[in-house]
């Protein structure tokens, strides 16, 4: 799966890990850094190892001009490469370096399809709206590197993974500068849950006691939409429980969703008594505009039904697309 850097096994492991054809093999830049972005182009992040073994990290396809959204996939890799070290629930984080919330947890579960599930939304949304949203790949599996974890924990002091990690959120900042030239964003950020009954659950860092609190607005400070709230595109309970709220519309083109207008408790034990939801994470955080800027966040944490069978996935993908097109026209581009 891996092999050294040379001749023409470079381009052998290039098309396989990034799942690039050779038609657009010459949009590919191997690059840790860049300056100019050019749409449509894929920039891949390497790690190596000392032999010369490498393998294709982390790859951000860069967004046109005039889109306003991020789709990212910290968790739906699936590359081991053996010179990385496996990550594991005895690694204790000794660094101070978790400025983003409560976010310290151990997983080393990968969400199965939802690299492949970005990847057919970003392509789906080009095709129907004619902009191609902005995306970033973590290729690595969960075990080698978790992307949306502070790095100490991410990495568990990996060299390869620490690089790959900066890179991950390095890309996810640069297409977040090109999005904040066109005035605001989203990030929306790529997840898969096994909860019972399965549903997709929407994240903006609330905690699961908020929503069943008498004034939801007073959480917008908290939250990963703050800037939505505060520039008046839309309040807390028309993004939690509204027409155009995501959960909402999900609802409505056949994804069972909560928070949304039907439910509007995403822990109500009534429908799920299993009692867990995602309520965002790191990368909500870090990405979004709790603490500053335009760009606001959101995490979807998708069922196994929506993702996970490649032949119903398709159909599944269309509503989603259609969903986050929606949402994207009237609180973004104003169509």
């Amino acid at each position: 799966m891996f092999k050294k850097m040379t001749g023409v096994a470079v381009l052998t492991i290039t098309l396989f890990t990034t799942g690039i054809n050779a038609a657009e093999f010459n949009k590919v830049c191997f690059q840790d850094s860049v300056q100019h972005y050019e749409p449509g182009k894929h920039y891949v992040f390497k790690v190596t190892s000392p032999t010369g073994e490498f393998a294709n990290g982390i790859e951000y396809i860069a967004g046109d001009a005039k889109s306003r959204l991020i789709l990212t996939s910290p968790h739906g890799g699936d590359l081991r490469p053996e010179f990385m070290h496996t990550r594991t629930k005895e690694f204790v984080v000794t660094a101070n370096d978790n400025d983003y919330g409560d976010t310290e947890s151990f997983a080393s579960v990968a969400d199965t399809k939802t690299l492949e599930l970005t990847e057919e939304l970003a392509n789906e949304i080009k095709q129907t709206t004619g902009l191609r949203p902005h995306i970033i790949l973590n290729h690595l599996h969960r075990s080698k590197l978790d992307a949306n974890r502070a790095m100490s924990l991410a990495a568990q002091g990996d060299k390869n993974a620490e690089a790959a990690w900066k890179a991950f959120h390095q890309y996810i900042d640069d297409a977040k500068k090109q999005v904040a030239i066109n005035g605001d964003g989203l990030v929306l950020d790529i997840h898969g849950n096994a909860h019972r009954p399965q549903r997709t659950e929407v994240g903006l860092l609330l905690k699961s006691k908020d929503f069943t609190a008498g004034d939801l607005e007073s959480f917008a400070d908290k939250s990963s939409v703050r800037a939505m709230v505060k520039s008046g595109k839309a309040t807390m309970t028309e993004l939690i429980k509204g027409e155009f709220a995501l959960g909402t519309l999900l609802n409505n083109n056949g994804v069972v969703a909560t928070p949304s207008k039907s439910i509007p408790n995403p822990i109500d034990p009534q429908i799920f008594p299993d009692g867990k939801y995602f309520n965002g994470g790191y990368n909500t955080a870090r990405h979004g505009s709790k603490f500053s800027g335009n760009v606001s966040a959101i995490q979807l944490e998708f069922n196994g039904d929506v993702r996970v069978n490649d032949a119903k996935r398709g159909e599944y993908v269309k509503s989603i697309s259609k969903v986050i097109n929606q949402f994207m026209n009237k609180y973004f581009y104003q169509l």
